[in-house]
């Protein structure tokens, strides 16, 4: 799709994540026909990829054809300026993550829980979608010798806790994190984490915060393992993309009302396990998130 041979990438403020980092080198890779070339910022990259780990001066200093921010967070939850959208409109080309597309804004939705799967663009065959539904046939036939489970480092916000409390009050739910720890630790790889939740009939997997669009891989890894998500947000998680029927949304502003969610979701557990996950329209929708943001670099190339 483009006559570029070489193109040469360069990382600044960029979080310290290995999986997340490499997943734009394949993305440019697998969309751009070329032999790429990872180079220092300071050496006139063609793409320049920053997010908000450091001092966001520096991006005027650097000469790049195309400069992206990424991010994958709450940017309501950051210090400025990387919580002022427009301010970051001055310094970037692109600004990619969970806010729902304007492309006369620059904003491209790429939310995070693409870059925790290795598709960088969307095959009819060998897409994200039926990667999860697939391992989510496999997994919901798993041993489930625990009933449920929470794997987190922090509750801010205290919805884990909400959740857990209820939920625990049916059955034991294993708590291998710092939030509720009551049983070993696991390792930090999201493979260590699918691999210990498959065991689990549901899942504690509430967001971080809240706000428009903010949907992260908490849930897909959730289905991933083939449990019953138990999920907060500011809102229905992909609400265009997911299958409703196939999670508890926890109202936790409502103890009541989240009781009464919790009670339908252990009695009557079978018709949360049935239906597929993604509605029929979530695949050209996800091609969509893909395909917008190649074509809009490539405009830059």
């Amino acid at each position: 799709m483009t006559n570029i041979k070489t193109i040469k990438i360069a990382y600044v403020n960029f979080w310290n994540d290995p999986f997340n980092h490499f997943y734009f080198d394949n993305f440019i890779k697998n969309n751009f026909n070329c032999d790429l070339i990872k180079v220092h910022f300071s050496q006139n990259p063609d793409i320049l990829i920053a997010s908000l780990e450091g001092n966001i001066n520096i991006i005027d200093k650097i000469n790049a054809k195309c400069k992206i921010f990424i991010y994958g967070e709450n940017l309501n939850n950051q210090n400025p300026p990387y919580n002022n959208i427009d301010f970051l409109k001055t310094k970037f080309n692109i600004i990619a993550g969970f806010k729902y597309t304007n492309k006369k804004e620059k904003i491209f939705r790429f939310p995070l829980w693409l870059m925790y799967y290795p598709f960088y663009n969307f095959n009819q065959e060998n897409n994200i979608i039926n990667y999860i539904e697939n391992k989510y046939l496999v997994n919901i036939k798993q041993n489930k010798y625990m009933f449920g489970t929470l794997v987190s480092g922090h509750d801010r916000g205290g919805q884990r806790k909400i959740i857990y409390d209820l939920l625990s009050k049916h059955h034991k739910v294993y708590c291998p994190g710092s939030v509720c720890n009551n049983t070993n630790k696991i390792g930090n790889h999201q493979n260590d984490k699918i691999n210990y939740i498959k065991h689990s009939l549901f899942n504690i997997c509430p967001e971080n915060s809240s706000s428009e669009g903010y949907t992260t891989e908490k849930i897909f890894q959730a289905f991933e393992a083939g449990t019953i998500p138990l999920y907060w947000g500011h809102d229905l998680p992909e609400k265009d993309i997911l299958n409703k029927n196939k999670y508890c949304f926890c109202n936790v502003q409502d103890i009541n009302t989240l009781k009464q969610q919790i009670e339908d979701v252990v009695s009557y557990k079978m018709k949360y396990i049935e239906g597929k996950i993604f509605n029929d329209n979530a695949k050209n929708i996800i091609e969509t998130y893909y395909n917008d943001l190649i074509e809009e670099i490539q405009k830059y190339l």
